[in-house]
């Protein structure tokens, strides 16, 4: 794997307890926005700390897809 890639899946692992509480801690009203703004696509309307988690958090699903696969496809 390119080091660069594991480097960057080191750091998602890294954060993901502190992406949990940025999302724990987020009110109720402001998840949903947010939900919304990235199903429709309207990245460009995120701040830069929100437009960074957001990249996080599909770093880690795509990761964590790939882990899934791996268990069930030999």
């Amino acid at each position: 794997m390119d080091r660069d890639v594991q480097r960057l899946l080191a750091h998602a692992d890294q954060t993901r307890a502190t992406m949990r509480d940025t999302l724990a801690a987020m009110p109720a009203a402001e998840k949903a926005a947010l939900i919304r703004t990235c199903a429709a696509g309207d990245l460009a309307a995120l701040d830069e700390r929100t437009a960074l988690l957001v990249g996080l958090l599909a770093v880690v699903a795509i990761f964590d897809l790939g882990e899934a696969r791996e268990e069930i496809e030999p």
